[in-house]
């Protein structure tokens, strides 16, 4: 009597093994996406001191976004690479003053 039941839980374990084997993504249904490198440079760095910090702080409430490469310049000049507005890579400098401005 309980033949069928069990019948139809072995073709329903098959069927499970059999989809998920045919699926490279372990039965997920959607791939995932394409990583796409970034032209500024890898998303995390570490921070090395509390003044590169504020630099990269600094440049942020300059307007600009994804500050990497915060580097302190020979004349005392805070350099990095960053996006302004419009999503364009930029390079910025931080003077003394703290003024930021864009570097052409």
């Amino acid at each position: 009597m309980n033949r069928p039941l069990v019948i139809l839980a072995v073709v329903a374990a098959a069927a499970a093994t059999q989809a998920q084997a045919a699926s490279p993504y372990g039965g997920a249904t959607m791939p995932r996406p394409i990583a796409q490198s970034d032209p500024l440079g890898p998303r995390s760095e570490p921070t090395v001191t509390v003044a590169a910090a504020v630099a990269r702080t600094q440049f942020e409430q300059g307007g600009y976004s994804g500050v990497r490469g915060v580097q302190r310049g020979s004349d005392g000049t805070w350099h990095a690479v960053g996006r302004d507005r419009n999503n364009q890579p930029v390079h910025l400098a931080l003077d003394a003053q703290g003024k930021v401005s864009q570097v052409r």
